[in-house]
């Protein structure tokens, strides 16, 4: 079990309660993918799902139901053990520990889904995640929903879950600053090993033992390990290159533990110091998130957040005599000030302008980006929004 089993009742209860009356939610763990003929990918559970029960296998059915009363009832479809399957890939979660973790009593084998589907006659509106991943989206023609389709709207679950989700407990807030804690301490570990003729795949690889070995969910995505120009290209993943004396590397990385994600950026001299122009520039930086920092509150809009940014880097870079007055500030700075953290690194949100609330885990990650200089530096740390402005994790 990663979170508490409250955590997954109390989640369920506030979506049980936006529901309309005489509907039916379907909401699914995923399928696993094939890789190659005798192996798939790792599975990775439907956020959403997870969000809700606390279980993380595959083919797993979350069904909820309100009737004209507006009483929710709460079911689980889990797979039957296959003794023979058992053996080489392991066991099932079995029906008691199905109830342990989500603390939903209710528990069947899938099979029974499509009669259990078939006995909801009165239902009127039926809701899917429609934003999922394509593995994890619920296959109708599974579920015995052919007749009931028929006779119901269909409604999205996601704006809901996205709402509920953006503002975060103090049990998710808990496991993500331990995810940015080890986060932290993996890059500590990594700057006291750098040095130049490394390569950039050692250090990730690094990190993602260090992670490991403190006994989390592994990585929260995949590590950015970027070397003198690299650096300017934000996603840049390959991490194949050498480290050379003089550049600067940016690291961009995280740890998942019980299934949240830490988030931070740290751009770092290979040798250990930087020159006179690359203090400058990473002084510059420090200076705009320490800014930043102070307007992260409680009514601010994520899209003036952004404009404030790109203000402050204007002005700083203008000062320091890196760019002509007036120029256009997005030829080096090419990304935004900061997104939503939580299940996902990019974490689920509402629609439209984000209007920053207290409970709102976000990154603040302002960047400088010189392709010719070969320069690109990020600094980003997690904050979470208070009633008084935010507190860095």
């Amino acid at each position: 079990m990663a979170l508490s089993q409250t955590f997954y009742i109390n989640n369920r209860e506030k979506l049980g309660s936006q529901l309309a009356i005489n509907s039916l939610a379907i909401i699914f763990s995923g399928r696993e993918i094939e890789m190659t003929e005798d192996a798939n990918y790792p599975f990775f559970a439907n956020n959403n799902f997870y969000y809700l029960t606390g279980i993380r296998e595959p083919n797993v059915v979350l069904v909820l139901s309100k009737n004209h009363q507006g009483v929710i009832s709460q079911q689980l479809f889990i797979e039957e053990a296959d003794p023979v399957k058992e053996k080489w890939v392991g066991k099932k979660i079995s029906n008691d520990e199905a109830k342990e973790v989500s603390g939903i009593e209710e528990v069947y084998y899938i099979k029974e889904l499509p009669k259990e589907v078939e006995r909801l006659s009165s239902i009127k509106t039926l809701y899917f995640d429609f934003k999922c991943p394509k593995h994890q989206s619920f296959k109708t023609e599974d579920g015995g929903l052919k007749n009931i389709i028929k006779q119901c709207e269909l409604k999205d679950l996601h704006p809901i879950l996205a709402k509920m989700r953006v503002i975060k407990t103090p049990e998710e807030v808990m496991a993500i600053r331990k995810a940015i804690q080890i986060t932290k301490a993996g890059i500590a570990e990594i700057k006291a090993l750098m040095k130049p003729g490394m390569h950039e795949y050692e250090l990730a690889a690094f990190f993602e033992y260090f992670v490991k070995k403190e006994g989390t969910d592994g990585l929260a995505f995949e590590t950015i390990v970027a070397s003198g120009q690299n650096a300017t290209v934000l996603h840049y993943v390959s991490n194949r290159c050498s480290l050379k004396s003089g550049d600067l590397v940016l690291f961009d990385l995280g740890a998942r533990v019980d299934g949240y994600c830490g988030d931070l950026s740290r751009t770092l001299p290979v040798n250990g110091e930087m020159t006179t122009l690359q203090e400058k520039l990473v002084t510059i930086v420090k200076s705009v998130q320490q800014e930043m920092f102070c307007a992260y509150k409680p009514g601010a809009v994520m899209k003036d957040l952004q404009n404030q940014t790109k203000e402050l880097f204007l002005e700083k870079c203008c000062s320091a005599g890196f760019i002509p007055e007036n120029n256009d500030i997005t030829e080096f700075y090419y990304h935004g000030i900061g997104h939503t953290l939580g299940l996902d690194t990019h974490d689920v949100r509402p629609e439209g302008d984000l209007i920053l609330a207290p409970g709102m885990v976000m990154t603040v990650e302002p960047g400088l980006y010189l392709e010719k200089l070969g320069i690109g530096i990020r600094i980003e740390d997690d904050v979470v929004i208070t009633d008084q402005g935010c507190e860095v994790l």
